[in-house]
């Protein structure tokens, strides 16, 4: 299966001044612009998420299944 990257336009003016305010680097500051993270405050929310802004594990496939895996390994106290 082939995929296609799509390449977001980068935006000169943002990425300069999430540069100026973050005093990181102008890659790291075009990465976050992509991503639609545009003022100091995004952007830390996005390096420093609260436990409430994670996903929830159990929407992956079969995360029930490992989870009870890995009980019934402590149980038995076998290495996994």
């Amino acid at each position: 299966m082939n995929k296609r990257w799509k390449i977001l336009p980068e935006n000169e003016s943002i990425t300069t001044l999430l540069q100026k305010d973050l005093k990181i680097s102008k890659t790291l500051c075009s990465i976050l612009a992509k991503r639609d993270i545009d003022t100091f405050e995004k952007a830390k929310h996005y390096f420093r998420p609260q436990l409430t802004d994670l996903h929830d594990p159990y929407l992956m496939k079969d995360m029930d299944k490992a989870v009870n895996r890995i009980i019934q390994l402590l149980k038995i106290r076998k290495k996994f």
